[in-house]
């Protein structure tokens, strides 16, 4: 382990090395010259950064915050105000203690730098800047971008109330696809590659198109948002990839449920050449995009593979697919009201459905008379299909006691082949002075019979002696008083004996034995 860590510290150490010994812009992480922003020498920017944006201009408070800061609206990590304000907002630095703050949407706003030295006529730079979102913006833009020149730009501060604050120029580096970048919690990259004409010694950051030309999404509705979409910038480079090598990036290994997507790749623009690969086939599945969703099925691997100024590398991520969480539906339960020369028994028959079911073993019907502690009474083998029915009958309901109604409680319980344990919802029903009483007559019949329930009646079923169903033909009902009188024609069927169901809309069942003459 200190090993590992020895080896993980020494990549960092070269990366960070490399940064600053490499990277053309200076004070790339705004740590450098640093005033305190107070309210005295409000909030510079550490030199040689400047803004070109006239300084009435800004939509957002501030555009630069730092740790040392002792006011509450240009700290780190809390800025805007204090960290139990609910005008508060909350990023914690890229690196170092300080941050930059551009908006980008409904007022603009932009930094700017001079090149330790100019860029070479067709040299290949590898530019990026780091941000995440101020979580009090109202709104979230793309066009983020980064734009090289010559000589220094300045925004056009005569346009609306002599406020308009807009830079208008084409920039070089935006991300792939140009998105809305939403995050306010992790720093997203706006990076690219980029083959400079010669003579570039001015970087500046921001949006450099106009509200009618940039894409926005609301993300903070409250009171306490700020009209605007606004961003934290750190960590700004613009480093000549002769200096170090750019290697393949296929992402983070991520683990999705099944039907969900997950972002393989990049951002980066500019890359010379690439291609895409399910680990484990030949097949190129893209050779355009660094980056883009994905959705797969099973546990997928990707392999990119990419060149960047001659230099080849590649990269594997690993998509872990879980599938969707068992669920039990349509849970019900019903009584069961056997009749025979002993007399009636009752039985609670259990009915469900399943969704998504994979790797079960079995689930145990369990029962309860209090609700409370459950055992199990039955068990019944998954089918480990899609979409599953069960049913189980409890046959041995305990009795009820001096004629008193008795109340029984009722769960299933679905066991993984790992040992997992998920459980439906409760269910009860109650037996007793509650039993359904339902009476067919004439019984044995010839043209009709009658059906009085003291329930009402949801469903009737007909079945002959090998179990099969027969059609009904269309039942008249009549309502006398507290009882519900169904009138049942039989002339068409054949004399035999049938087995009669009735199902009550408190979902008690009784079958009865019908003997047609």
């Amino acid at each position: 382990m200190r090993y590992l860590l020895a080896i993980l510290f020494c990549l960092l150490f070269q990366y960070s090395f490399a940064q600053q010994q490499y990277n053309l812009v200076p004070n790339w992480s705004f740590e450098d010259s640093v005033i305190c922003p107070n309210n005295l020498t409000g909030d510079p920017i550490p030199n040689p950064w400047y803004s070109p944006t006239k300084f009435e201009c800004r939509k957002i408070n501030g555009y630069y915050s730092n740790r040392c800061s002792q006011v509450n609206w240009a700290s780190v990590p809390y800025n805007y105000d204090s960290s139990n304000s609910p005008y508060s907002s909350y990023q914690e630095t890229k690196t170092g203690d300080g941050y930059a703050i551009i908006p980008t949407y409904k007022g603009w706003l932009y930094i700017q730098n001079r090149l330790k030295q100019p860029l070479q006529v067709n040299k290949k730079y590898w530019c990026n800047y780091w941000v995440s979102t101020v979580n009090i913006s109202k709104y979230a833009s793309n066009n983020l971008s980064m734009l090289l020149t010559n000589s220094p730009v300045f925004a056009d501060t005569l346009g609306l109330n002599n406020c308009n604050g807009l830079l208008a120029a084409s920039p070089q580096i935006v991300n792939y696809g140009n998105p809305i970048i939403c995050d306010t919690l992790n720093w997203v990259p706006i990076s690219g590659i980029y083959s400079a004409i010669g003579g570039e010694q001015y970087v500046t950051l921001g949006n450099f198109k106009p509200d009618s030309l940039t894409k926005s999404v609301l993300i903070n509705n409250t009171i306490y948002a700020f009209d605007a979409a606004g961003y934290y910038v750190d960590d700004v480079s613009v480093i000549p990839l002769d200096s170090f090598n750019l290697k393949a990036d296929a992402g983070r290994d991520t683990t999705i449920t099944i039907g969900d997507s997950a972002f393989i790749g990049s951002y980066t623009n500019g890359i010379d050449t690439l291609r895409w690969q399910i680990l484990g086939t030949s097949n190129t599945i893209d050779s355009l995009r660094p980056g883009f969703w994905v959705k797969p099925l099973v546990n997928t691997c990707y392999i990119l593979t990419q060149t960047v100024n001659g230099f080849t590398s590649s990269d594997t991520v690993c998509i872990n697919v879980n599938p969707l969480p068992l669920t039990i539906t349509n849970y019900e339960l019903r009584i069961i009201n056997e009749q025979s020369l002993q007399g009636t028994k009752q039985s609670i028959i259990n009915l469900w459905q399943t969704a998504n079911e994979i790797n079960v073993s079995h689930f145990n019907v369990q029962r309860s008379i209090n609700g409370i502690q459950f055992e199990n009474i039955g068990q019944i083998k998954a089918h480990n299909n899609n979409l599953n029915e069960y049913e189980f009958i409890d046959n041995n309901l305990p009795l009820t006691v001096d004629s008193r109604p008795l109340t029984l409680y009722y769960r299933i319980e679905s066991i993984d082949k790992d040992g997992k344990k998920q459980y439906s919802e409760v269910k009860n029903l109650e037996l007793g002075i509650r039993n359904s009483r339902i009476v067919v007559y004439p019984n044995p019949a010839k043209d009709m019979i009658n059906i009085q329930s003291t329930e009402g009646v949801k469903e009737i079923q007909l079945f002959d002696m090998f179990g099969r169903e027969i059609s009904l033909p269309k039942i008249r009902n009549q309502n006398n008083g507290n009882n519900i009188q169904l009138a049942l024609n039989i002339q068409q069927y054949s004399k035999g004996v049938y087995i009669l169901k009735v199902i009550t809309n408190k979902s008690n069942v009784v079958s009865e034995k019908l003997i047609i003459q």
